[in-house]
Protein backbone atom coordinates (compact mmCIF):
# COMPACT_ATOMS: atom_id res chain seq x y z
CA UNK A 1 0.00 0.00 0.00
CA UNK A 2 1.30 3.48 -0.64
CA UNK A 3 2.06 6.03 1.63
CA UNK A 4 -0.91 7.97 0.79
CA UNK A 5 -3.23 4.91 0.59
CA UNK A 6 -2.30 3.97 4.17
CA UNK A 7 -2.83 7.52 5.37
CA UNK A 8 -6.13 7.50 3.95
CA UNK A 9 -6.72 3.99 5.05
CA UNK A 10 -5.79 4.69 8.62
CA UNK A 11 -7.58 8.12 8.82
CA UNK A 12 -10.58 6.15 7.85
CA UNK A 13 -9.85 3.81 10.23
CA UNK A 14 -9.42 6.64 13.50
CA UNK A 15 -12.90 7.93 12.36
CA UNK A 16 -14.57 4.44 13.09
CA UNK A 17 -12.50 4.32 16.58
CA UNK A 18 -13.60 8.00 17.28
CA UNK A 19 -17.60 7.00 17.06
CA UNK A 20 -16.82 4.76 19.51
CA UNK A 21 -15.22 7.49 22.01
CA UNK A 22 -18.14 10.00 21.18
CA UNK A 23 -20.85 7.88 22.13
CA UNK A 24 -18.58 6.78 24.97
CA UNK A 25 -18.54 10.19 26.57
CA UNK A 26 -22.37 10.26 26.22
CA UNK A 27 -22.73 12.94 23.32
CA UNK A 28 -26.45 13.19 21.72
CA UNK A 29 -25.72 13.89 17.71
CA UNK A 30 -28.35 16.26 17.54
CA UNK A 31 -27.67 18.62 20.16
CA UNK A 32 -24.91 21.35 19.32
CA UNK A 33 -23.29 22.55 22.32
CA UNK A 34 -20.07 24.12 21.85
CA UNK A 35 -18.19 25.33 24.36
CA UNK A 36 -16.07 28.29 23.96
CA UNK A 37 -13.15 27.97 26.10
CA UNK A 38 -11.86 32.06 26.32
CA UNK A 39 -10.18 33.88 23.41
CA UNK A 40 -6.43 32.73 22.93
CA UNK A 41 -3.83 33.85 25.27
CA UNK A 42 0.03 34.95 24.66
CA UNK A 43 1.17 31.54 23.90
CA UNK A 44 -1.60 30.95 21.16
CA UNK A 45 -0.45 34.47 19.35
CA UNK A 46 2.77 32.98 19.63
CA UNK A 47 1.84 29.68 17.79
CA UNK A 48 -0.62 32.09 15.61
CA UNK A 49 2.30 33.49 14.50
CA UNK A 50 4.31 30.94 13.89
CA UNK A 51 1.85 29.79 11.75
CA UNK A 52 1.06 32.27 9.47
CA UNK A 53 3.46 32.86 6.75
CA UNK A 54 2.38 28.53 5.78
CA UNK A 55 -1.07 29.41 6.07
CA UNK A 56 -1.21 33.10 4.29
CA UNK A 57 1.06 31.19 1.37
CA UNK A 58 -1.58 28.47 1.27
CA UNK A 59 -4.18 30.88 0.74
CA UNK A 60 -2.58 32.82 -1.69
CA UNK A 61 -3.08 29.73 -3.74
CA UNK A 62 -6.68 28.82 -2.97
CA UNK A 63 -8.53 32.47 -2.85
CA UNK A 64 -10.89 31.63 -5.49
CA UNK A 65 -12.23 28.47 -3.44
CA UNK A 66 -14.35 28.10 -0.84
CA UNK A 67 -12.05 26.20 1.47
CA UNK A 68 -11.18 27.45 5.15
CA UNK A 69 -8.44 26.90 6.90
CA UNK A 70 -8.20 26.54 10.74
CA UNK A 71 -5.70 26.37 12.80
CA UNK A 72 -6.25 24.61 16.94
CA UNK A 73 -4.50 24.50 19.79
CA UNK A 74 -3.34 21.28 21.72
CA UNK A 75 -6.72 21.25 23.37
CA UNK A 76 -8.86 21.46 20.37
CA UNK A 77 -9.80 25.41 20.89
CA UNK A 78 -9.68 27.09 17.27
CA UNK A 79 -6.73 30.03 17.44
CA UNK A 80 -7.36 30.89 13.99
CA UNK A 81 -9.95 30.76 10.89
CA UNK A 82 -9.34 31.75 7.58
CA UNK A 83 -12.66 31.12 5.17
CA UNK A 84 -12.16 31.62 1.99
CA UNK A 85 -15.47 32.59 0.98
CA UNK A 86 -18.69 34.01 2.37
CA UNK A 87 -20.98 31.28 2.14
CA UNK A 88 -18.50 28.74 3.72
CA UNK A 89 -17.94 31.51 6.17
CA UNK A 90 -21.56 31.99 7.45
CA UNK A 91 -22.28 28.45 7.17
CA UNK A 92 -19.13 28.42 9.95
CA UNK A 93 -20.76 31.29 12.15
CA UNK A 94 -23.76 29.44 12.29
CA UNK A 95 -22.07 26.47 14.07
CA UNK A 96 -19.85 28.54 16.51
CA UNK A 97 -16.78 27.61 13.99
CA UNK A 98 -14.89 30.91 15.16
CA UNK A 99 -11.54 31.89 17.42
CA UNK A 100 -12.21 30.77 20.90
CA UNK A 101 -14.54 27.37 20.67
CA UNK A 102 -13.52 23.65 21.54
CA UNK A 103 -13.55 21.14 18.68
CA UNK A 104 -12.13 18.55 21.52
CA UNK A 105 -13.27 14.82 20.71
CA UNK A 106 -15.30 15.12 24.38
CA UNK A 107 -17.33 18.11 23.60
CA UNK A 108 -18.41 17.86 19.82
CA UNK A 109 -17.60 14.02 19.16
CA UNK A 110 -16.03 13.15 15.80
CA UNK A 111 -14.06 16.08 14.14
CA UNK A 112 -10.70 16.91 12.27
CA UNK A 113 -9.88 18.60 15.09
CA UNK A 114 -10.40 16.53 18.19
CA UNK A 115 -9.74 13.08 16.14
CA UNK A 116 -6.70 13.95 14.74
CA UNK A 117 -5.57 15.33 18.27
CA UNK A 118 -6.47 12.24 20.02
CA UNK A 119 -4.72 10.26 17.55
CA UNK A 120 -1.12 11.88 17.07
CA UNK A 121 -2.34 11.45 13.42
CA UNK A 122 -3.79 12.62 10.29
CA UNK A 123 -7.63 12.99 10.01
CA UNK A 124 -9.63 12.18 7.00
CA UNK A 125 -13.96 13.37 8.13
CA UNK A 126 -16.15 13.75 5.32
CA UNK A 127 -19.81 14.62 5.92
CA UNK A 128 -22.13 12.62 7.76
CA UNK A 129 -18.73 10.88 9.34
CA UNK A 130 -18.79 13.59 11.78
CA UNK A 131 -21.32 12.49 15.22
CA UNK A 132 -22.77 15.81 15.62
CA UNK A 133 -25.18 16.12 12.62
CA UNK A 134 -24.70 19.97 12.27
CA UNK A 135 -21.25 19.13 10.98
CA UNK A 136 -22.62 17.02 7.93
CA UNK A 137 -22.45 19.26 5.44
CA UNK A 138 -18.12 19.67 5.79
CA UNK A 139 -15.83 17.58 5.05
CA UNK A 140 -12.30 18.64 7.31
CA UNK A 141 -9.12 17.45 6.83
CA UNK A 142 -6.57 17.89 9.77
CA UNK A 143 -3.18 17.12 10.81
CA UNK A 144 -1.29 17.23 13.88
CA UNK A 145 1.13 19.47 14.63
CA UNK A 146 4.15 17.90 16.40
CA UNK A 147 7.11 20.19 17.27
CA UNK A 148 10.49 17.98 16.00
CA UNK A 149 12.00 18.72 19.07
CA UNK A 150 10.00 18.08 22.49
CA UNK A 151 7.87 15.82 20.08
CA UNK A 152 4.76 17.26 21.65
CA UNK A 153 1.40 18.34 19.91
CA UNK A 154 1.29 21.99 19.88
CA UNK A 155 -1.91 21.73 17.85
CA UNK A 156 -3.29 20.71 14.70
CA UNK A 157 -4.01 22.79 11.16
CA UNK A 158 -6.92 21.90 9.13
CA UNK A 159 -8.53 22.30 5.54
CA UNK A 160 -12.37 22.65 5.34
CA UNK A 161 -14.75 22.62 2.85
CA UNK A 162 -18.41 22.00 2.24
CA UNK A 163 -19.21 18.31 1.91
CA UNK A 164 -20.16 18.17 -2.09
CA UNK A 165 -16.89 19.76 -3.09
CA UNK A 166 -14.57 16.67 -1.25
CA UNK A 167 -11.83 16.04 -2.63
CA UNK A 168 -9.49 13.42 -1.89
CA UNK A 169 -6.34 16.08 -2.30
CA UNK A 170 -7.76 17.83 0.81
CA UNK A 171 -5.72 15.04 3.60
CA UNK A 172 -2.41 15.78 1.68
CA UNK A 173 -2.49 19.19 1.94
CA UNK A 174 -3.48 19.15 5.74
CA UNK A 175 -0.16 16.63 6.10
CA UNK A 176 2.01 19.28 3.82
CA UNK A 177 1.04 21.87 6.22
CA UNK A 178 1.20 20.76 9.13
CA UNK A 179 5.13 19.51 8.25
CA UNK A 180 5.44 23.47 6.90
CA UNK A 181 4.54 25.04 10.31
CA UNK A 182 6.61 22.48 11.92
CA UNK A 183 9.75 23.41 10.11
CA UNK A 184 8.96 26.98 11.02
CA UNK A 185 8.88 26.10 14.92
CA UNK A 186 12.43 24.39 14.36
CA UNK A 187 13.50 27.99 12.37
CA UNK A 188 12.02 29.37 16.19
CA UNK A 189 14.60 27.17 17.97
CA UNK A 190 16.98 28.48 20.78
CA UNK A 191 20.51 27.75 20.24
CA UNK A 192 20.40 25.00 22.99
CA UNK A 193 17.42 23.20 21.17
CA UNK A 194 19.15 22.85 17.99
CA UNK A 195 22.34 21.96 19.55
CA UNK A 196 20.71 19.02 20.99
CA UNK A 197 18.47 18.27 18.42
CA UNK A 198 21.74 17.73 16.02
CA UNK A 199 23.28 15.59 18.97
CA UNK A 200 19.92 13.70 19.41
CA UNK A 201 19.81 12.79 14.88
CA UNK A 202 23.63 11.84 15.16
CA UNK A 203 23.32 9.82 18.62
CA UNK A 204 20.24 7.58 17.12
CA UNK A 205 21.60 5.22 14.81
CA UNK A 206 18.37 2.97 14.42
CA UNK A 207 14.70 4.20 15.25
CA UNK A 208 14.68 1.48 17.67
CA UNK A 209 17.32 2.91 20.61
CA UNK A 210 16.08 4.20 23.50
CA UNK A 211 18.33 7.35 23.26
CA UNK A 212 18.25 11.17 24.45
CA UNK A 213 19.84 14.03 24.50
CA UNK A 214 19.40 16.39 27.90
CA UNK A 215 20.54 20.06 28.44
CA UNK A 216 19.38 22.45 30.72
CA UNK A 217 15.79 23.46 29.96
CA UNK A 218 15.41 21.06 27.00
CA UNK A 219 15.06 17.34 26.96
CA UNK A 220 14.73 14.92 23.22
CA UNK A 221 14.17 11.63 23.55
CA UNK A 222 13.38 8.54 21.13
CA UNK A 223 9.76 7.09 21.52
CA UNK A 224 11.41 4.16 23.75
CA UNK A 225 13.53 6.20 25.91
CA UNK A 226 10.35 8.78 26.42
CA UNK A 227 8.49 5.91 28.02
CA UNK A 228 11.58 4.93 30.22
CA UNK A 229 11.53 8.43 31.55
CA UNK A 230 7.84 8.73 32.12
CA UNK A 231 7.64 10.28 35.77
CA UNK A 232 11.07 11.37 35.67
CA UNK A 233 11.63 15.29 36.99
CA UNK A 234 13.74 16.76 34.35
CA UNK A 235 15.95 18.83 36.31
CA UNK A 236 16.96 16.32 38.97
CA UNK A 237 17.94 13.91 36.04
CA UNK A 238 20.00 16.66 35.06
CA UNK A 239 21.62 17.40 38.20
CA UNK A 240 22.29 14.16 38.66
CA UNK A 241 24.23 13.79 35.00
CA UNK A 242 26.07 16.88 35.55
CA UNK A 243 27.51 15.37 38.58
CA UNK A 244 28.11 11.60 36.92
CA UNK A 245 30.15 12.71 34.28
CA UNK A 246 32.51 14.75 36.73
CA UNK A 247 34.07 11.04 36.71
CA UNK A 248 35.05 11.15 33.29
CA UNK A 249 33.76 11.47 29.48
CA UNK A 250 31.78 8.55 29.02
CA UNK A 251 30.18 7.12 32.14
CA UNK A 252 27.75 4.65 33.45
CA UNK A 253 24.84 5.72 36.30
CA UNK A 254 21.83 4.73 38.42
CA UNK A 255 19.31 7.31 38.33
CA UNK A 256 16.56 6.42 41.16
CA UNK A 257 12.71 7.09 40.26
CA UNK A 258 11.59 7.18 43.87
CA UNK A 259 8.77 4.55 44.47
CA UNK A 260 9.02 3.22 40.73
CA UNK A 261 12.50 2.15 39.49
CA UNK A 262 15.94 2.50 38.39
CA UNK A 263 17.32 3.30 35.46
CA UNK A 264 20.94 1.92 34.21
CA UNK A 265 22.05 5.15 32.02
CA UNK A 266 25.20 5.37 29.90
CA UNK A 267 26.23 8.92 29.33
CA UNK A 268 28.82 11.42 27.66
CA UNK A 269 28.98 14.70 27.80
CA UNK A 270 28.07 17.39 24.71
CA UNK A 271 30.71 20.09 24.50
CA UNK A 272 29.48 23.70 23.06
CA UNK A 273 31.74 26.10 23.06
CA UNK A 274 34.24 24.73 24.63
CA UNK A 275 31.74 23.94 28.17
CA UNK A 276 29.36 21.01 28.49
CA UNK A 277 26.21 21.88 26.80
CA UNK A 278 24.03 18.72 27.40
CA UNK A 279 24.55 15.35 27.45
CA UNK A 280 23.70 12.13 25.51
CA UNK A 281 22.22 9.16 27.17
CA UNK A 282 21.71 5.57 26.42
CA UNK A 283 19.15 3.31 28.64
CA UNK A 284 21.37 -0.10 29.60
CA UNK A 285 19.04 -2.86 29.72
CA UNK A 286 19.95 -4.94 33.29
CA UNK A 287 21.82 -8.29 31.85
CA UNK A 288 19.76 -11.69 33.29
CA UNK A 289 21.21 -13.35 35.67
CA UNK A 290 22.49 -16.59 33.41
CA UNK A 291 20.40 -20.01 33.75
CA UNK A 292 17.56 -17.90 35.21
CA UNK A 293 14.47 -18.90 33.73
CA UNK A 294 10.79 -17.59 34.41
CA UNK A 295 8.53 -20.44 35.84
CA UNK A 296 5.68 -20.39 33.54
CA UNK A 297 2.85 -18.41 35.50
CA UNK A 298 -0.56 -20.31 36.05
CA UNK A 299 -3.35 -18.35 35.16
CA UNK A 300 -5.90 -16.25 37.00
CA UNK A 301 -8.82 -17.82 38.17
CA UNK A 302 -11.91 -16.07 39.38
CA UNK A 303 -15.40 -17.97 39.36
CA UNK A 304 -16.10 -19.90 36.39
CA UNK A 305 -13.92 -17.09 34.27
CA UNK A 306 -9.33 -17.59 34.11
CA UNK A 307 -6.99 -15.55 32.28
CA UNK A 308 -3.41 -14.96 31.98
CA UNK A 309 -3.23 -11.35 30.51
CA UNK A 310 -2.01 -8.23 32.71
CA UNK A 311 -5.32 -7.07 32.46
CA UNK A 312 -7.30 -10.09 33.80
CA UNK A 313 -4.55 -10.22 36.60
CA UNK A 314 -5.25 -6.13 37.73
CA UNK A 315 -9.37 -7.27 37.54
CA UNK A 316 -8.45 -10.42 40.15
CA UNK A 317 -6.42 -8.38 42.24
CA UNK A 318 -8.94 -5.48 42.73
CA UNK A 319 -11.94 -8.25 42.69
CA UNK A 320 -10.56 -9.74 45.45
CA UNK A 321 -9.37 -6.50 47.56
CA UNK A 322 -13.43 -5.95 46.94
CA UNK A 323 -14.03 -9.06 48.88
CA UNK A 324 -12.22 -7.88 51.66
CA UNK A 325 -13.96 -4.71 52.73
CA UNK A 326 -17.86 -3.58 53.00
CA UNK A 327 -18.30 -0.93 50.15
CA UNK A 328 -20.45 -0.09 47.18
CA UNK A 329 -18.72 -2.09 43.91
CA UNK A 330 -19.65 -0.89 40.12
CA UNK A 331 -17.97 -3.46 37.83
CA UNK A 332 -18.09 -2.08 34.29
CA UNK A 333 -17.56 -4.14 30.87
CA UNK A 334 -19.04 -5.10 27.50
CA UNK A 335 -21.76 -8.05 27.64
CA UNK A 336 -20.13 -11.18 27.68
CA UNK A 337 -17.36 -10.44 29.43
CA UNK A 338 -18.18 -11.83 33.37
CA UNK A 339 -19.60 -8.72 34.95
CA UNK A 340 -22.04 -10.85 37.03
CA UNK A 341 -19.21 -14.09 37.10
CA UNK A 342 -16.98 -11.04 39.32
CA UNK A 343 -19.65 -10.00 41.04
CA UNK A 344 -20.89 -13.21 42.61
CA UNK A 345 -17.07 -14.16 43.46
CA UNK A 346 -16.59 -10.56 45.41
CA UNK A 347 -20.23 -11.58 47.23
CA UNK A 348 -18.81 -15.48 47.95
CA UNK A 349 -15.72 -14.17 49.36
CA UNK A 350 -17.02 -11.40 51.56
CA UNK A 351 -18.96 -14.74 52.94
CA UNK A 352 -22.25 -13.45 51.77
CA UNK A 353 -25.11 -16.53 53.13
CA UNK A 354 -27.74 -15.36 50.04
CA UNK A 355 -27.60 -13.14 46.61
CA UNK A 356 -30.21 -11.54 45.72
CA UNK A 357 -29.73 -10.89 41.93
CA UNK A 358 -31.80 -7.67 40.85
CA UNK A 359 -32.23 -6.74 36.72
CA UNK A 360 -33.03 -3.72 35.12
CA UNK A 361 -35.08 -5.88 32.49
CA UNK A 362 -37.35 -6.77 35.40
CA UNK A 363 -38.56 -3.66 35.70
CA UNK A 364 -40.63 -3.42 32.58
CA UNK A 365 -42.28 -6.29 33.41
CA UNK A 366 -42.43 -6.69 37.18
CA UNK A 367 -43.44 -2.56 37.26
CA UNK A 368 -41.05 -0.03 38.54
CA UNK A 369 -43.05 -0.09 42.02
CA UNK A 370 -42.80 -3.56 42.43
CA UNK A 371 -39.56 -3.91 41.72
CA UNK A 372 -38.15 -1.38 44.23
CA UNK A 373 -40.52 -2.41 47.34
CA UNK A 374 -38.79 -6.24 46.64
CA UNK A 375 -35.05 -4.47 46.41
CA UNK A 376 -35.68 -2.91 49.96
CA UNK A 377 -36.80 -6.06 51.40
CA UNK A 378 -33.77 -7.58 50.41
CA UNK A 379 -31.14 -4.83 51.48
CA UNK A 380 -33.18 -4.51 54.98
CA UNK A 381 -33.13 -8.26 55.23
CA UNK A 382 -28.97 -7.79 55.17
CA UNK A 383 -28.91 -10.26 51.83
CA UNK A 384 -25.87 -9.07 49.38
CA UNK A 385 -27.81 -7.88 46.55
CA UNK A 386 -26.21 -7.81 42.87
CA UNK A 387 -27.97 -5.34 40.93
CA UNK A 388 -27.43 -6.41 37.14
CA UNK A 389 -27.11 -3.48 33.83
CA UNK A 390 -28.11 -0.51 36.03
CA UNK A 391 -26.94 1.65 32.70
CA UNK A 392 -30.35 0.85 31.54
CA UNK A 393 -32.35 1.81 34.81
CA UNK A 394 -34.51 4.86 34.03
CA UNK A 395 -33.50 7.91 35.52
CA UNK A 396 -36.44 8.16 38.10
CA UNK A 397 -35.87 4.05 39.12
CA UNK A 398 -32.38 4.79 39.64
CA UNK A 399 -33.17 7.35 42.21
CA UNK A 400 -35.35 5.95 44.29
CA UNK A 401 -32.80 3.06 44.29
CA UNK A 402 -30.24 5.52 45.13
CA UNK A 403 -32.43 7.22 47.75
CA UNK A 404 -33.53 4.69 49.96
CA UNK A 405 -33.99 5.27 53.46
CA UNK A 406 -31.72 2.81 54.93
CA UNK A 407 -28.55 4.57 53.20
CA UNK A 408 -26.26 2.02 55.33
CA UNK A 409 -27.48 -0.84 53.21
CA UNK A 410 -25.58 0.12 50.34
CA UNK A 411 -22.48 -1.59 51.47
CA UNK A 412 -24.22 -4.49 50.35
CA UNK A 413 -24.72 -3.99 46.49
CA UNK A 414 -22.39 -5.11 43.95
CA UNK A 415 -23.61 -3.58 40.81
CA UNK A 416 -22.62 -3.77 36.77
CA UNK A 417 -22.74 -2.00 34.09
CA UNK A 418 -21.41 -0.99 30.86
CA UNK A 419 -19.28 1.59 30.15
CA UNK A 420 -21.26 4.92 29.65
CA UNK A 421 -21.73 8.76 31.06
CA UNK A 422 -24.62 9.87 32.45
CA UNK A 423 -25.91 13.50 32.59
CA UNK A 424 -29.03 12.27 33.83
CA UNK A 425 -29.45 13.27 37.78
CA UNK A 426 -30.56 9.84 39.37
CA UNK A 427 -28.85 7.81 37.84
CA UNK A 428 -25.80 10.70 38.22
CA UNK A 429 -26.33 10.14 41.81
CA UNK A 430 -26.76 6.42 41.73
CA UNK A 431 -23.28 5.62 40.14
CA UNK A 432 -21.66 8.03 42.65
CA UNK A 433 -23.22 6.29 45.29
CA UNK A 434 -22.25 2.51 44.29
CA UNK A 435 -18.73 3.78 42.44
CA UNK A 436 -16.80 3.65 45.83
CA UNK A 437 -15.11 0.61 44.01
CA UNK A 438 -14.82 0.43 40.48
CA UNK A 439 -13.46 -2.08 38.60
CA UNK A 440 -13.48 -2.76 34.59
CA UNK A 441 -13.10 -5.21 32.42
CA UNK A 442 -11.27 -5.06 29.40
CA UNK A 443 -13.10 -6.73 26.33
CA UNK A 444 -11.59 -9.91 25.43
CA UNK A 445 -10.42 -8.60 21.70
CA UNK A 446 -8.06 -6.48 23.56
CA UNK A 447 -7.31 -9.62 26.31
CA UNK A 448 -6.21 -12.08 23.45
CA UNK A 449 -3.78 -13.64 25.59
CA UNK A 450 -6.73 -14.87 28.07
CA UNK A 451 -8.14 -16.82 24.76
CA UNK A 452 -6.71 -19.77 25.23
CA UNK A 453 -6.99 -20.52 28.70
CA UNK A 454 -10.65 -19.60 28.88
CA UNK A 455 -11.44 -22.10 25.63
CA UNK A 456 -9.50 -25.00 27.75
CA UNK A 457 -11.54 -24.19 30.84
CA UNK A 458 -14.71 -24.51 29.14
CA UNK A 459 -14.00 -27.05 27.16
CA UNK A 460 -12.75 -29.00 30.35
CA UNK A 461 -16.05 -28.32 32.30
CA UNK A 462 -17.86 -29.92 29.23
CA UNK A 463 -15.48 -32.95 30.36
CA UNK A 464 -12.77 -32.47 27.25
CA UNK A 465 -8.97 -32.13 28.90
CA UNK A 466 -7.60 -31.06 25.36
CA UNK A 467 -8.04 -28.87 22.46
CA UNK A 468 -5.68 -28.87 19.59
CA UNK A 469 -2.89 -26.23 18.87
CA UNK A 470 -5.17 -26.13 15.42
CA UNK A 471 -8.26 -24.96 17.25
CA UNK A 472 -6.82 -22.58 19.40
CA UNK A 473 -5.13 -20.81 16.71
CA UNK A 474 -8.23 -20.56 15.11
CA UNK A 475 -10.07 -19.32 18.11
CA UNK A 476 -7.38 -16.64 18.62
CA UNK A 477 -7.55 -15.11 15.39
CA UNK A 478 -11.47 -14.10 16.63
CA UNK A 479 -12.54 -10.58 17.56
CA UNK A 480 -15.32 -12.13 19.91
CA UNK A 481 -18.03 -9.47 20.27
CA UNK A 482 -19.94 -11.59 22.35
CA UNK A 483 -16.81 -12.06 24.42
CA UNK A 484 -16.36 -15.22 26.92
CA UNK A 485 -20.02 -15.48 26.80
CA UNK A 486 -19.83 -15.95 23.07
CA UNK A 487 -16.05 -18.06 23.04
CA UNK A 488 -18.07 -20.38 26.19
CA UNK A 489 -21.11 -20.90 23.61
CA UNK A 490 -18.55 -21.56 20.21
CA UNK A 491 -16.35 -24.39 22.66
CA UNK A 492 -19.94 -25.76 23.84
CA UNK A 493 -21.00 -25.99 20.02
CA UNK A 494 -17.99 -27.59 18.81
CA UNK A 495 -17.87 -30.13 21.16
CA UNK A 496 -21.50 -31.18 20.83
CA UNK A 497 -20.93 -31.51 16.69
CA UNK A 498 -17.68 -33.52 17.60
CA UNK A 499 -19.69 -36.09 20.03
CA UNK A 500 -17.34 -38.72 20.83
CA UNK A 501 -14.36 -37.67 18.58
CA UNK A 502 -11.39 -35.23 19.81
CA UNK A 503 -12.72 -31.50 18.84
CA UNK A 504 -11.25 -30.16 15.48
CA UNK A 505 -11.20 -26.92 13.38
CA UNK A 506 -14.55 -28.28 11.23
CA UNK A 507 -16.24 -28.64 14.30
CA UNK A 508 -16.14 -25.22 15.12
CA UNK A 509 -19.11 -22.87 14.11
CA UNK A 510 -18.89 -21.38 10.61
CA UNK A 511 -17.92 -18.09 10.97
CA UNK A 512 -14.88 -19.36 12.89
CA UNK A 513 -13.93 -21.49 10.11
CA UNK A 514 -13.97 -19.43 7.37
CA UNK A 515 -12.21 -16.77 9.32
CA UNK A 516 -9.45 -19.46 9.85
CA UNK A 517 -6.90 -18.25 7.46
CA UNK A 518 -6.53 -14.68 9.02
CA UNK A 519 -3.82 -13.15 10.77
CA UNK A 520 -5.03 -11.81 14.08
CA UNK A 521 -6.24 -8.60 14.13
CA UNK A 522 -5.16 -6.56 17.06
CA UNK A 523 -4.33 -2.84 17.06
CA UNK A 524 -4.16 -0.96 13.43
CA UNK A 525 -4.69 -3.79 11.55
CA UNK A 526 -8.47 -4.25 13.62
CA UNK A 527 -8.95 -0.81 13.14
CA UNK A 528 -8.63 -1.27 9.13
CA UNK A 529 -10.31 -3.74 8.93
CA UNK A 530 -13.50 -1.80 10.62
CA UNK A 531 -12.78 0.66 8.37
CA UNK A 532 -12.72 -1.61 5.55
CA UNK A 533 -16.26 -3.26 6.47
CA UNK A 534 -17.83 0.28 7.07
CA UNK A 535 -16.54 1.91 3.55
CA UNK A 536 -18.22 -1.34 1.81
CA UNK A 537 -21.65 -0.92 3.96
CA UNK A 538 -21.86 2.73 2.75
CA UNK A 539 -20.92 2.48 -0.53
CA UNK A 540 -22.50 0.68 -3.46
CA UNK A 541 -19.46 -0.97 -4.85
CA UNK A 542 -15.98 -2.13 -4.08
CA UNK A 543 -14.65 0.54 -5.97
CA UNK A 544 -16.50 3.18 -4.57
CA UNK A 545 -15.24 1.75 -1.28
CA UNK A 546 -11.82 1.48 -2.34
CA UNK A 547 -11.52 5.29 -3.23
CA UNK A 548 -13.05 6.16 -0.32
CA UNK A 549 -10.37 4.30 1.68
CA UNK A 550 -7.97 5.90 -0.35
CA UNK A 551 -6.36 2.38 -1.92
CA UNK A 552 -6.92 0.42 -5.08
CA UNK A 553 -9.24 -2.06 -5.84
CA UNK A 554 -7.06 -4.78 -5.67
CA UNK A 555 -5.43 -3.61 -2.57
CA UNK A 556 -8.90 -3.72 -0.96
CA UNK A 557 -9.55 -7.15 -2.25
CA UNK A 558 -6.19 -8.52 -0.66
CA UNK A 559 -7.00 -6.73 2.42
CA UNK A 560 -10.58 -8.44 2.59
CA UNK A 561 -8.87 -12.33 1.96
CA UNK A 562 -6.45 -11.60 4.19
CA UNK A 563 -8.23 -10.53 7.11
CA UNK A 564 -10.66 -13.39 6.41
CA UNK A 565 -13.38 -11.00 6.31
CA UNK A 566 -17.06 -12.02 5.87
CA UNK A 567 -18.69 -9.39 3.16
CA UNK A 568 -22.14 -10.10 1.59
CA UNK A 569 -21.97 -9.50 -2.55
Amino acid sequence: MSSKANKSSTAFADVAAAHLRSVSYGLDSTKVDIPHTGHPGPAASTFNEQSSPVIDQFVSQVIDSSLAVVLADRKGRLTSRNALSSKTRRAMDDRSLDVGFSLAEEHVGTNGVGTSLETRRPAFVVGDQHFLETFHGFTCANAPIIHPISRKVEGTVGVMCPTEETSPLLLPAAIRLSAQISEQLIEQATPEERFLLEQFLRSRRNPRDAVATIGSGVIIASPSAQRELLGVDHNELWSHLQVALRQGSEVETNFEIPASKTLRLRCRPLHRGGEIGGAAIEFVSAPRPRNSRRKPRSPETLGPLVGDSAAWRHVVKQARHAGQVDEPVLIVGERGTGRLSVADAIARQRGAESVDVFSSAEVPVEGAQEWLLRLQGALSSGSTVVLRRIDQLADDVAAAVALMDDQAATASIIATSGKFTSTQPGLSLLLDQLRVLHIEIPPLRERVADIEPLARHFASRRGRQRLSLQVVKALSRQPWPGNATELDQAIRSAIAHARFAPVSVEHLPRQIRSGNGRIPLQGLRQKEADAIVAAIESTATRAEAAELLGISRATLFRRIRTYGLEIPN
